[in-house]
């Protein structure tokens, strides 16, 4: 019997060079407040808020940038 190692191989390269993963892109997210607005001022965005996506008792912050 054959390998169908190679076969496989092939099949998944291809797949994955002309349609990539089928899911909608993720909103942009910073670990600070300041990384967040240095972002905006380059991309030239000028009316955002920074909403935290944490819990307000945890530590870390996640910061996504609501335009």
């Amino acid at each position: 019997m054959g390998s169908t190692y190679f076969s496989k191989r092939i099949f998944k390269h291809a797949k994955h060079v002309l349609g990539g993963r089928n899911r909608a892109k993720r909103p942009r997210t910073f670990s600070s407040e300041a990384a967040a607005k240095k972002w905006a001022e380059e991309q030239g965005i000028a009316k955002y808020t920074l909403v935290n996506l944490r819990n307000e008792a945890s530590s870390q912050k996640k910061i996504w940038i609501e335009m």
